[in-house]
């Protein structure tokens, strides 16, 4: 035993470090949370904006959500030097690539980490020495609502128990027999059994050797309003976020068009205005660099940039603003 504890130690000392992403990605998953317990009546509700995210679905489809959406726009990052801006096109395509995951963080967690390069770095992976942030003025809406959360979590572990209830064990017993099993004949039978419900794919079957009444346990989804009250509970959610609950598959307001507007608003509601705010944020904290953000491949826009290329004609044409002005407004410079 004890040459196999030296043994261990000697191939962790000796172990590339690249090699040790395989652990790194094994204790993420304990902290997330998925390695805690096998019963979620065990384990303790989420304390912290980080716990909501790891452990709570609906947040981190807001998560999700946010970092997809912002993705579609375009980071443009150019260095300072000698009053002129020069293009750095290596830390453009990283910021390009990780800004949706700045961005989501920013908003759900009220912070976020990334490197000197603009990359993005987990708050599981960040240290105060090395890694760089970005702080929400407001913090996260998530620190408001922490009732909500809870609620979130109790209606988790009441629709993990209910459906655990549906799996409860059957009991058998051979009506043929007068006489009760002995021992090894329960154990054979319970073994011919478990066979077949292991080939079969059913619920669980325990025989037993006297003759008893099975009562099953009622389930009735209806009866506790589950769906109902996860919808209102999203809904709830979205509403701190400034998030139309379309987006997150609402039942009761999951048309085409409602969708279309919805999607609509969060640009303009939400990931434009606070996609400028980080950038603002990002330029501050790394003050050799000047950022630019482009919303010309979003086709929801589209018939808004149409409109206002038409306003800065306008104006062009009464002589209220200069060519270049022009340029600036429609992103054409």
């Amino acid at each position: 035993m004890r040459f196999l504890d030296y043994l261990q130690v000697i191939i962790r000392l000796i172990r590339p470090e690249r090699n040790r992403k395989g652990q790194r990605v094994l204790q993420d998953f304990h902290e997330y949370g998925l390695a805690r317990t096998t019963d979620i009546a065990e384990a303790p509700p989420p304390q912290t904006p980080l716990e909501c995210l790891q452990r709570i679905a609906d947040v981190r489809a807001i998560h999700t959500l946010i970092a997809g959406a912002t993705a579609r726009l375009t980071w443009k990052v150019a260095k300072r030097y000698n009053g002129t801006e020069i293009p750095d096109e290596f830390r453009s395509r990283s910021l390009d690539r990780y800004a949706g995951h700045i961005v989501a963080d920013y908003i759900v967690l009220g912070q976020a980490f990334f490197s000197e390069n603009f990359t993005y770095i987990s708050p599981l992976e960040a240290f105060p020495d090395t890694t760089l942030s970005i702080q929400r003025p407001n913090g996260t809406p998530l620190q408001s609502a922490f009732w909500l959360l809870r609620q979130f979590w109790e209606l988790n572990r009441a629709e993990t128990q209910i459906l655990s209830l549906m799996g409860a064990a059957a009991f058998l017993y051979p009506k043929d027999s007068n006489m009760p099993l002995t021992g090894d004949e329960l154990t054979q039978l319970r073994k011919n059994l478990q066979d077949k419900v292991r080939k079969g794919g059913v619920g669980g079957i325990e025989p037993v050797s006297v003759p008893i009444e099975l009562i099953p346990i009622p389930i009735d989804n209806q009866k506790y309003r589950l769906i109902e009250i996860r919808t209102q509970l999203i809904r709830e959610l979205c509403n701190l976020f400034q998030i139309d609950s379309s987006l997150l598959n609402d039942p009761e307001n999951k048309t085409y068009s409602n969708k279309t507007l919805a999607l609509k608003a969060l640009y303009t509601n939400v990931i434009i205005p606070t996609a400028y705010e980080v950038a603002y944020a990002l330029q501050t904290r790394t003050l050799d660099y000047v950022i630019t953000i482009e919303t010309s491949n979003i086709e929801l826009l589209h018939e808004d940039r149409v409109a206002q290329a038409d306003y800065v004609l306008k104006l062009l044409q009464a002589g209220l603003i200069t060519p270049d002005k022009a340029k600036s407004l429609l992103e054409l410079d």
